[in-house]
């Protein structure tokens, strides 16, 4: 019956610091509130004066910023409303996840994860008094570490179809919602603010867009999540060089194929590549129509959820990108210049800073290193595309090309490029594996297609990349301009001035 259970709600979502005591401070306050919505309590008749007593002492203790009354704060509430009320309590936490969010971004996770870890156990495990309880936010709790001794878990993300009629807004609520307050737009508010999906329901709203357009009246981003922009940005800037290619193409309004893990763990989001792709779903960035699920992996196609959310991309995302700039710029003007050596030494320093995935990459599928070079190299070179068509596993000759790169002005040189991981069975060395690339160009005939378009022979520039872990070599027809140890020189001049 309505109204008959008591509930006990609060949200982390303002709990964010630059260090572990002020977001601690933020955690305190909103328990604070928590526990104001229940002074009635204190007239309780079903209580005796030590519970009262219990009561204050809490309240006073998270007011006055004593961490000792966190971890138990939510389970005495717990006991106390239920003997208020004779029933067990509903516990609603908002934003479960945004203290470590912010811990694991600004570098205090190790005291963050202990205050939180028994806070949720003694509120979830350790409380008889508890009846159900709901938690919401951006990371899966099914393996997080801070839930896993927890049991009759069920657990939903965006791709399940459990809570459809649960989240967001209706194409129907809206054009009611719109009809009662006499806007005449809901044409224009499709275009702007649908586009969510929950499972396989389609022509989700935001609430808090369409909330704040009514009020406003304005066609206009509203919604922007700050502590997972952090997250994302702090994803990006450990691994940007390989997803920037990707972004790019979801900007343009297009689909893109991924297999996703929509496990997302704050202990693996180093070493794990697909945890940009989890995140960005998780948070509503980018939607996943066309979902196979098969255990703990999801493979759909995703794409920007709405004009809303490709603002904030055109902004905010593809901002985060910033920090690799200067390799962009480096890696396409050795290209162009035909310096290999550059190129190795701009490669040889990104492996050296995402080592993290290199360790990883190795035991995720027979093509999962080459496949990462090359999404690497495409989004090292999608700054070119003012200027040339860059085209990735086409067919030409007799077989398939990794990239290759036409000039619209015919004069220019075009590229054809070709990556390979090193094979113990085949070579000895990552320089071996290089010219086994440029081989594979010659004897396969990969150029047909740039002489077709009209490119001169001696105007098709051939690269063989080798890759082994941190190691990169690359080698081309024609050779290097310039000698060796000479552009090795300027590279380093131009690396550590």
């Amino acid at each position: 019956m309505f109204g008959s259970t008591p509930v006990i709600s609060t949200s982390f979502g303002g709990c964010k610091g630059i260090d572990y005591k002020q977001s601690i401070r933020g955690m305190m306050g909103q328990l604070d509130t928590m526990y104001a919505h229940h002074e009635y309590l204190l007239d309780s008749p079903r209580l005796t004066e030590e519970d009262k007593e219990t009561f204050k002492e809490t309240r006073w203790g998270l007011f006055h910023n004593d961490t000792g009354h966190i971890e138990n704060s939510i389970k005495k509430l717990c006991e106390l409303l239920y003997k208020h009320f004779g029933v067990k309590p509903i516990v609603l936490i908002d934003e479960y996840d945004t203290p470590l969010i912010e811990a694991y971004t600004d570098g205090y996770w190790d005291e963050m994860i202990t205050t939180c870890r028994q806070l949720f156990h003694n509120t979830l495990k350790e409380n008889d008094y508890l009846g159900r309880a709901i938690i919401t936010g951006v990371t899966k709790v099914s393996k997080n570490s801070l839930f896993s001794d927890l049991n009759n878990l069920l657990v939903a993300t965006v791709t399940d179809d459990i809570y459809t009629d649960c989240c967001g807004f209706t194409e129907q609520e809206v054009m009611d919602a719109l009809k009662c307050q006499n806007i005449d737009d809901m044409k224009k508010v499709k275009e702007m603010y649908d586009g969510f999906i929950i499972g396989h329901q389609k022509d989700i709203y935001n609430p808090w867009s369409i909330v704040n357009y009514m009020h406003d009246r304005q066609l206009r981003s509203y919604w922007i999540l700050t502590s997972s922009n952090k997250l994302i940005g702090d994803i990006i800037c450990r691994h940007p060089y390989d997803k920037k290619y990707e972004i790019e193409q979801l900007m343009t309004g297009k689909p893109i194929h991924k297999v996703i893990n929509e496990n997302i763990t704050f202990q693996y989001l180093d070493g794990d590549e697909n945890s940009l792709w989890s995140l960005l779903l998780a948070v509503g960035y980018i939607k996943a129509e066309n979902v196979v699920k098969d255990n703990e992996w999801t493979e759909c196609d995703v794409s920007v959820t709405n004009k809303e959310v490709m603002s904030m991309f055109r902004t905010q995302i593809i901002a985060m990108f910033s920090n690799g700039n200067i390799a962009y710029e480096n890696f396409t003007r050795a290209l162009i210049r035909h310096r290999t050596w550059d190129m190795i030494g701009v490669m040889e320093d990104i492996a050296e800073y995402s080592m993290s995935y290199f360790d990883t990459a190795k035991n995720t599928g027979k093509h999962a290193p080459e496949n990462f070079y090359h999404g690497l190299v495409l989004g090292l070179i999608v700054s070119m595309r003012k200027e040339y068509r860059i085209v990735s596993n086409r067919e030409s000759g007799e077989g398939r090309y990794d990239i290759a790169i036409y000039p619209f002005d015919k004069t220019k040189d075009a590229y054809i490029l070709e990556f390979k991981v090193l094979n113990e069975h085949r070579e000895k060395t990552v320089q071996e594996t290089a010219q086994n690339a440029l081989k594979q160009i010659r004897t396969r005939n990969y150029e047909s297609d740039l002489l077709a378009y009209g490119i001169p022979a001696d105007h098709i520039y051939k690269l063989g990349f080798g890759f082994l872990g941190k190691k990169v070599w690359v080698v081309s027809d024609p050779p290097e301009k310039e000698e060796k140890d000479q552009v090795r020189s300027e590279w380093d001049n131009l690396r550590f001035r």
